[in-house]
């Protein structure tokens, strides 16, 4: 005698997915919490104080990776001084704007319209990882000239 074996979901009533009030509660949740941690940031110097975990690949190797100085330049750019977010990280817009398109397909559905589809280009994917692994090997050179490209910490 064969036995088909129910999925979980069916095998118990209480396991189920999360319904639309779930969802949007999550996603004002996590809207409301990235405001107020962009507006901690604006308010609280990273370069001087504040509660802010140090980067991994700087505590564990000394260097720099592609974000650092993201934090230092978000607030520059909170406070107008686009030249004090470029010296800290010179990638931080690019960064940003990802950061900004990925938040805004997340938080699409609480306008009450169906979510985009969206696929992203695999060379566009490919060409931004290997811009930012090219950016973190050409920052940590240790060569003068190229100081400028250092996070600045």
């Amino acid at each position: 005698m064969d036995s088909v074996v129910a999925p979980a979901a069916a095998a118990n009533p209480a396991v189920r997915p999360p319904g639309p009030l779930a969802t949007t509660r999550a996603r004002v949740t996590g809207l409301v919490l990235g405001v107020g941690l962009t507006a901690y940031v604006g308010l609280v110097n990273p370069a001087t104080d504040g509660l802010y975990p140090p980067c991994p690949s700087r505590v564990l190797l000394g260097l720099d990776c592609p974000a650092c100085g993201g934090l230092r330049g978000t607030h520059d750019l909170l406070h107008g001084d686009v030249a004090g977010a470029l010296d800290h990280n010179l990638l931080l817009p690019g960064l940003l704007a990802v950061l900004a398109v990925l938040a805004g397909l997340w938080l699409w559905p609480l306008t009450g319209r169906a979510a985009p589809v969206v696929r992203w280009p695999r060379w566009l994917v490919v060409t931004g990882a290997a811009v930012a692994m090219g950016f973190m090997v050409v920052r940590n050179l240790p060569v003068d000239s190229l100081a400028w490209l250092g996070s600045g910490a």
